[in-house]
């Protein structure tokens, strides 16, 4: 199954039970994040939520915004419309992170909320810097890889064994091992500051929790 399709099929499954799982796995910490990234954030006209899931950045972000949502899950979209019917200028379209179906420097506002450790990195900041507008700005909300070694095969090994039979009951053993591969492939703050950098943005926002675990950062195309 290529990795679209996987990715579709994963969270058209869990669509319903998103917001729930969500909350139970970050300890009820993720709307805390969200608003906290985005209060960090110079937030301006066009956002676009990357992999927005059921729209809970594009129900955190200011009226006044255009607020465009994009997933490859059709379910997850159609939860999200339903959620946020009744929030002004939102849309959503289905779509790969890889091929934004917008103009060059059209966008103010790029969000990745959990997501930008299951793209293809390279791929997926080409395709962001084509549509973001010179000063406009990247924020992402991810788990990271924490400088201590023993801590994050501690993370492996509660996310793969202790956390997996809470994680089955939703997921199928290839959708899981899919999360636990992200979880692998995951970089550090530092890392991730070290990629924008050398790719033509400024760090304006870092913050971590958790020992590192789970990051906030904002970057300024340059």
């Amino acid at each position: 199954m290529d990795n679209h399709r996987l990715i579709s099929k994963i969270f058209d499954g869990v669509s319903k039970h998103y917001d729930r799982f969500l909350k139970s796995a970050t300890l009820g910490k993720i709307t805390k994040w969200q608003s906290e990234l985005i209060e960090n954030t110079d937030i301006k006209d066009v956002c676009i939520d990357v992999g927005t899931g059921t729209g809970e950045i594009l129900r955190l972000l200011p009226e006044n915004s255009q607020k465009i949502g994009i997933d490859l899950s059709l379910q997850m979209l159609k939860v999200a419309k339903e959620k946020l019917k009744n929030k002004k200028n939102t849309f959503f379209i289905k779509c790969s992170a890889l091929y934004l179906p917008f103009k060059n420097s059209s966008v103010s506002n790029i969000f990745y909320s959990l997501v930008f450790r299951h793209l293809e990195n390279e791929k997926a900041l080409k395709e962001a810097k084509r549509v973001l507008r010179q000063n406009g700005q990247i924020s992402i909300l991810d788990v990271g890889k924490p400088n201590s070694k023993l801590l994050f095969k501690f993370i492996l090994f509660f996310s793969d064994k202790l956390f997996r039979p809470i994680g089955r009951l939703i997921y199928s053993k290839e959708e899981y091992d899919y999360f636990i591969d992200s979880i692998k492939e995951a970089k550090s703050i530092e890392e991730l500051n070290n990629f924008f950098e050398n790719n033509g943005f400024k760090t304006i926002y870092n913050k971590k929790y958790l020992f590192g675990m789970i990051y906030l950062a904002a970057y300024e195309k340059v």
